[in-house]
């Protein structure tokens, strides 16, 4: 019979988790499960028996980890993927009974080294391996967003007659480390016509499951899955502990098999002891008709910010950066704000650490640099410093706070020097986190969406795949964008060739160069950005400061006039938060729109 076929009827109850059981049933905490399928292939052949025996009428194959992220090459993934498929088969054989067999896949995580085009590649891999052993049934597990899934469903069924369950892993306040709630993922799931059944595993235990899933009602009759952990762990001595929960485990997912859930199983920590007492509990119970709700009108969410309404005019913005102090004095962040808003400058902005040094939080002066002097403020995020949990702390508490506008980069490596003793996480890059943002904005921001702006460092070899990557940022709800600082003749050119390639709005940025020193430092020592010889040498080293500043003025100026029609706006970063000397600049830059 088909999967699809039985449960048009019947609850199917799966197995339990593969990893913590093996674990504890060899009292091996080191082994890494999924290499077992060729070092100890009868290890892991006696734990799908555990649980055909248990009542499992679903297990999964010990692949959850088989990818290029725990193995080194593909070719070692796929042997380890025909080796798990092929143990599962004799299991079932051995059993003697009727068992579908899954195949399991876990998530793969695309880093600043990987494209989507590769993880997605390698993905496809892996289900034409699953495939040509036989599968039908692929699970994907442990998700926090459709990014891979929804193309692979479609992919998977090209291939031939299959069914698809996509399970997604949720925090106790319901969220996936996308930033994605429940009630999102189940209507992104459900509308998805390749995805046949989808659900809920790992991250929360069977009572919190209940609670996410009580008063949600699910879109339509796709079947759903229930697959919890058995508690939280504990960590003691070396070893991942969780409590012996059985009857409490039990009784939480017969409330969620009252919801009308189809496949209910377990995932970490849970053993055959707990899938045999689920199955008894559910024996007689026939199976509950879901709650299905109206369907909801997806609108589209539109950020406003302090900009629009100068955007909507073609007027230009003025947009400026002033650094957070390494130390605790602020007087001269103030001071400088002040002046700008007094310049009548649209918006400041405060960096984040730049260059891997720490400075004052942003976000926090941020909030009392736009409560004190009355100016828009937009603090930078660096994806390099915190990881998800941190940002989503931080992004709560601005908006809180009254923040609405963020520049969001992925930051500077940490410098050599220092890597083992400063860490950097991660956890985003800035098109990642663009993305968490833009679900925050349907959900928790949806009264009042957040804008977000992203950096353009326009001097990549390949400026088409430059242009690609803005056209993904763009995807993910970046507004506009604030370049580095602009030099020469052909930063002009690459900036308008970006320009016309990219329907967006480009805040083009000015740095003036104060001094003979500062202008031989960022032509040495500040890799990607482009100053040429002649710049450098209408500076004097004996010049007077109000002489230098002349020359920066006039520099600055003159590059703002090749930028003219091309840019939105200005982009102008504060030198040792000299205001006073921005404040000058801007009004003469704003004197060329009058000509």
């Amino acid at each position: 019979m088909k999967i699809a076929e039985y449960l048009k009827t019947k609850r199917l109850i799966t197995d339990g988790a593969m990893g913590t059981y093996f674990q504890k049933k060899y009292n091996d905490e080191h082994t890494f499960v999924e290499r077992a399928n060729t070092e100890t292939p009868n290890r892991v052949k006696e734990v799908h028996l555990d649980y055909i025996r248990a009542g499992a009428e679903l297990i999964r194959t010990n692949t959850f980890a088989t990818n290029t992220m725990f193995f080194d090459t593909i070719e070692e993934v796929t042997e380890n993927i025909k080796a798990g498929y092929g143990i599962a088969k004799e299991a079932v054989a051995e059993s003697g009974r009727e068992v579908f067999i899954a195949a399991d896949l876990g998530p793969i995580y695309d880093s600043e080294q990987e494209t989507f085009e590769e993880v997605l590649t390698e993905y496809k891999t892996i289900c034409d391996t699953f495939f040509d052993c036989g599968a039908r049934i692929f699970l994907f597990e442990t998700l926090s967003d459709l990014t891979y899934v929804a193309p692979l469903a479609a992919y998977i069924k090209e291939k031939g007659e299959t069914f698809v369950i996509a399970q997604f892993s949720f925090d106790k306040s319901g969220y996936t480390k996308s930033g994605i709630s429940v009630k999102r993922v189940m209507e992104q799931a459900a509308s998805n016509d390749a995805i046949d059944a989808y659900g809920f595993n790992c991250g929360v235990e069977a009572a919190h499951l209940y609670q996410l899933l009580k008063d949600t009602p699910f879109p339509n009759e796709k079947y759903i899955t229930a697959l919890p952990n058995a508690g939280y762990p504990v960590f003691l001595r070396g070893k991942t502990i969780y409590s012996n929960n059985e009857k409490y485990f039990v009784q939480m997912q017969e409330k969620i098999a009252d919801l009308g859930v189809d496949i209910l199983g377990g995932c970490c920590g849970t053993e055959p002891s707990y899938i045999e007492k689920l199955k008894q509990a559910l024996a007689d119970e026939p199976k509950a008709k879901k709650h299905i709700g109206a369907e909801t009108e997806q609108t589209a969410v539109k950020s406003s910010h302090a900009l629009e309404e100068k955007f909507e005019k073609n007027e230009k913005v003025y947009i400026v950066e002033l650094d957070p102090p390494f130390q605790t004095d602020i007087t001269k962040v103030m001071a400088g704000a002040k002046l700008l808003k007094e310049n009548q400058v649209d918006l400041v902005t405060l960096a984040d650490s730049p260059m891997a040094r720490a400075r004052m939080d942003a976000g926090i002066l941020a909030e009392k640099v736009q409560r004190e002097i009355g100016i828009p403020v937009m603090p930078h995020i660096c994806c390099r410093d915190k990881n998800v949990l941190a940002l989503r702390s931080a992004l709560l508490g601005d908006y809180m706070a009254g923040i609405r506008q963020f520049l969001f980069v992925t930051g500077d490596p940490v410098a050599r020097e220092f890597r083992g003793k400063i860490s950097s996480v991660f956890d985003f890059n800035s098109i990642k986190l663009m993305n968490y943002v833009k679900e925050m904005n349907a959900d928790v921001f949806k009264d009042d969406p957040v804008c977000y702006s992203g950096a353009l460092n326009y001097h990549g070899a390949n400026v088409d795949a430059i242009i690609k990557r803005m056209k993904l940022k763009i995807a993910e709800g970046c507004t506009f964008f604030l370049t580095q600082p602009v030099y020469t003749d052909e930063d002009v050119e690459r900036i308008r060739y970006i320009k016309e390639n990219v329907d967006t709005r480009l805040i083009c940025g000015i740095m003036p160069l104060v001094s003979y020193k500062n202008a031989l430092f960022v032509c040495n020592e500040m890799p990607g950005i482009h100053i040429t010889k002649e710049i450098v040498e209408r500076y004097d080293k004996d010049m007077t400061r109000e002489e230098a500043e002349a020359v920066a003025t006039q520099i600055s100026v003159e590059t703002a006039e090749k930028l003219y029609d091309i840019a939105d706006g200005f982009y102008m970063m504060t030198p040792f938060n000299r205001a006073g000397l921005i404040s000058n600049i801007i009004t003469e830059i704003r004197k060329i729109g009058d000509r």
